[in-house]
């Protein structure tokens, strides 16, 4: 069956001048390119960020989300960066973490991360913790290091041998003295009474095959 190449070739010439047809492309295109740029915005945001909130009574809420820098001056949704100096934006595209610099940073399993707090009054606006001060350290000054526990249980443990009678301390001896004696007189026991039986055997043996020998004889002709 021939091909009508004139048809199909008028044809392709129809659809690529169909006006749908070039807003469906230019309309792919779009969200394409609209994919590409929320992919490299989101890849930016590599810091880890924990916010600190105050609830008051020396208690706090905290809160993790990522963090990266973008330039000032950006365009269409903050997708597109058109210039100025870096600044650290939250992932919610809304908050900016103010003043911080590269000797702020702290470390969350081994990567950096930013730890920044909250203004009380306007929760908008973040600024970084450069130093962390930890409290209450005479909890941990108040245990025993690991030698001094360990050492403190030999004392205890020898303080107690000490007041243990002669029977306590030597009762594990006695026990195992008891059982190996126990079993020897069972051996004893076991090997005398087989060897009984296997004389008693032995002479029910003989006596069967005499009275056997004897039946033979009398019975024969």
């Amino acid at each position: 069956m021939p091909i009508n190449l004139g048809g199909i070739g008028n044809g392709m010439m129809g659809l690529l001048s169909n006006t749908l047809t070039w807003a469906i492309v230019l309309i792919l295109i779009f969200v394409v390119g609209i994919g590409l740029l929320k992919l490299k915005q989101s890849r930016k945001f590599r810091y880890p960020c924990l916010e600190v909130v105050s609830l008051g009574q020396g208690k706090c809420s905290f809160y993790f989300s990522k963090a990266g820098w973008f330039k000032k001056n950006r365009k269409f949704f903050g997708l597109v960066e058109a210039g100025g100096e870096q600044e650290l934006i939250c992932k919610d595209g809304k908050r900016k973490i103010h003043n911080i610099s590269s000797t702020d940073y702290h470390e969350l399993n081994g990567k950096r991360c930013v730890l920044c707090k909250r203004k009380d009054d306007d929760p908008d606006i973040l600024v970084p913790l450069n130093k962390v001060e930890i409290k209450n350290l005479g909890l941990l000054a108040s245990i025993a290091p690991a030698d001094y526990r360990d050492a403190a249980a030999q004392i205890l443990e020898e303080k107690k041998k000490e007041t243990m009678s002669w029977l306590d301390k030597n009762a594990p001896m006695l026990i195992a003295m008891g059982v190996f004696i126990f079993g020897l007189i069972a051996l004893i026991i076991v090997f005398n009474f087989a060897k009984g039986e296997s004389a008693a055997w032995r002479d029910a043996m003989t006596t069967f095959k005499t009275a056997g020998t004897v039946i033979l004889n009398s019975t024969a002709p």
